[in-house]
């Protein structure tokens, strides 16, 4: 009586630490499986069963020879990981990972993400094993459909292949799918000025999806977006239509936005923060005119060179500036001779949009189209004897001031200096 007691105890304890329910997914490997042979442990490459895919990073299939993956390198550290190619639509509350061999103490941790995007940034759950052999079972704490699952193992150096994986498995959740019955699209986009050949970007705009149990979800982040321009061709007004898409249902909203053409006149030259700005927003190789004042001479003109280079920038602090790169006399020509551009001088140049390295520039080939010498100060010096004019001269600042001649002794009085009085006009 007692063994069968003992037998009926072992059953109930089996069955209720099993998972009965076959896998959602699975991920295998071997030459059936992996999109190519790898021998060694820095590659990136992926793996497809029954059209369910997984990318993996830093994994040895050693030429697609084994029907399993190694990770683990024996000179330094290294982090192996295992990702879903696109969010399983299921709702996914186990998975489970068969490691047939590992050395366990040279791995630092075996980790499983989940996030509702392909970049693990939003609603991210960690769930952390403790690395063996034998069935890593990382259960999800809040099982959720369209999620992305990622596996990783951190590999601390001691040899190459240190942790072998089998396969993994995604177990569907037992939970009712909900059906999206609508969605609706609120907010503003963030930007609406745009140039030629841009893209309508959706940010701003947030889409609320309503389920078939009139529950709701901002499911702004998993909805895809399509919008109509697809691309802006022509300057003006534009009204965009953009449609989110969800769970087979769709909604659409319409946006008006503005368009600019980036070329641009010498009257509405752009200033150097405008300049930085369409740089930054991918709008190099343009001719466009730019303005400001000249802040350091860079490079100084040769007779050999016939160029020289400048910074420019809209305020005297020079926060941001703007190169002007071997500046030239025009279009064709090189300088002849020195140019005497000078710092505090308002110009404005014709050139290429261009960034190098961390410069924001013209690049060769860039010319003025107009420039303001600095502003320099006049003034005038008054010399006088007994109240009668004998020297007048109007001088720059800066410019040497030269005194007459010394008056003759009047009177018997002895002259011995000018004495100086300003006056303001």
């Amino acid at each position: 009586m007692r063994k069968i007691f003992t037998l009926l105890i072992v059953a109930i304890l089996a069955t209720a630490t099993s998972w009965a329910a076959e896998p959602y997914k699975a991920a295998l490997f071997g030459k059936d499986y992996n999109s190519k042979a790898v021998n060694g442990y820095t590659y990136s490459w992926s793996a497809t069963n029954a059209g369910f895919t997984v990318n993996l990073q830093n994994w040895n299939n050693n030429q697609n020879a084994w029907d399993y993956v190694k990770a683990g390198r024996k000179n330094e550290a290294s982090v192996a990981t295992i990702t879903t190619a696109k969010a399983i639509d299921k709702a996914i509350n186990k998975v489970a990972v068969t490691v047939s061999d590992a050395t366990v103490a040279s791995i630092s941790s075996t980790k499983l993400y989940v996030a509702s995007d392909a970049n693990f940034s939003k609603d991210v759950q960690t769930i952390t094993v403790t690395p063996a052999v034998g069935t890593l079972e990382f259960v999800v704490p809040n099982p959720a459909a369209n999620q992305y699952y990622k596996f990783e193992a951190n590999c601390n150096p001691k040899s190459n292949g240190l942790i072998t994986v089998k396969k993994l498995e995604y177990y569907a959740a037992d939970v009712p799918q909900k059906n999206v019955k609508s969605l609706a699209i609120s907010g503003e986009p963030t930007n609406k000025e745009y140039y030629v050949g841009d893209a309508f970007s959706t940010d701003g705009l947030k889409v609320n999806a309503t389920y078939d149990d009139d529950t709701q979800e901002d499911v702004t982040a998993k909805a895809t977006w399509t919008h109509s321009p697809a691309t802006f061709t022509e300057a003006g007004a534009v009204s965009v239509t953009a449609t989110a898409t969800f769970g087979g249902v769709s909604a659409e909203t319409t946006c008006p936005v503005t368009v600019k053409t980036i070329a641009n006149t010498k009257e509405t030259a752009y200033t150097v923060a405008e300049a930085i700005k369409l740089i930054d927003n991918g709008k190099t190789g343009v001719w466009v005119y730019v303005k400001g004042v000249v802040s350091k001479i860079v490079t100084k003109y040769t007779s050999n060179s016939g160029v020289l280079s400048f910074n420019v920038s809209d305020d005297a602090a020079a926060s941001q500036t703007f190169l002007f790169y071997r500046n030239q006399k025009d279009a064709e020509n090189t300088y002849t001779e020195d140019p005497n551009i000078e710092v505090g001088a308002k110009v404005i140049g014709y050139g290429i949009l261009k960034k190098f390295n961390d410069t924001y520039e013209f690049d060769k080939g860039n010319y003025l189209v107009e420039y303001t010498a600095p502003f320099v100060p006049s003034y005038t010096y008054t010399w006088m004897v007994n109240g009668a004019e004998v020297k007048k001269s109007v001088l720059k600042a800066g410019a040497a001031v030269e005194a007459p001649a010394n008056p003759e002794n009047i009177d018997g009085k002895v002259f011995t200096g000018w004495v100086t009085t300003a006056t303001v006009d």
